[in-house]
């Protein structure tokens, strides 16, 4: 969650996992009710996914509209469509990175950069770089990620893990300190040193 919310929300644990969940989805707060592109979100169904009360819903949304900065961050909202799950189903690879805190646009440009130079097409980037927590980043790409992307990636520094997740289910999985392949179909096998 964005720094503001945070902020707003330390003193309540339960409505910051109400509001972590309405944020992360993309839900937003109108009226008195949860919306998801226009359609009504059951308070049920939140509270039961949060772990809380249905009462603790209806705090989180009034308290939610009584504040204007989170009023106006909650009514416009709206869910991220995301490639990364059906990328297998496709053929494509995703290229999932977790990257040390403070050096996600270097690195990201980096990766970019390296797969352009190869001829990669990236379909789709997502990601998110929280101010207090390591960043994430998912390239779903055309295609197999060359070797020579996968050895430049073990050797970037700020690159805390490295998963590649392939359309191939019945392959051997590569481990490295850094990178993790699941179910890679070029069966590569990097030594450890």
């Amino acid at each position: 969650m964005i720094h503001i919310i945070e902020e707003y929300f330390r003193p309540y644990p339960a409505r910051k996992k109400v509001a972590q969940i309405l944020w992360e989805s993309g839900m937003s707060v109108k009226d008195g009710k949860i919306y998801v592109k226009g359609v009504e979100v059951p308070i049920s169904g939140i509270a039961q996914v949060a772990g809380v009360n249905r009462k603790i819903v209806y705090h989180t949304i009034e308290y939610i509209e009584s504040k204007p900065a989170l009023k106006l961050l909650f009514e416009n909202l709206s869910p991220k469509t995301s490639l990364i799950s059906i990328a297998p189903l496709m053929g494509w690879e995703v290229l999932e990175l977790t990257i040390q805190k403070g050096k996600y646009e270097k690195t990201l440009a980096k990766v970019l950069e390296s797969l352009a130079e190869r001829g990669v097409r990236v379909i789709e980037i997502f990601g998110s770089n929280p101010y207090e927590e390591k960043s994430k980043a998912f390239l779903v790409v055309e295609g197999i990620i060359p070797f020579e992307v996968i050895s430049y990636l073990r050797e970037e520094g700020s690159l805390e893990r490295i998963v590649i997740h392939t359309p191939e289910k019945e392959k051997e999985k590569m481990i490295c300190p850094k990178c993790e392949i699941k179910y890679c179909p070029r069966k590569i096998f990097i030594s450890i040193q």
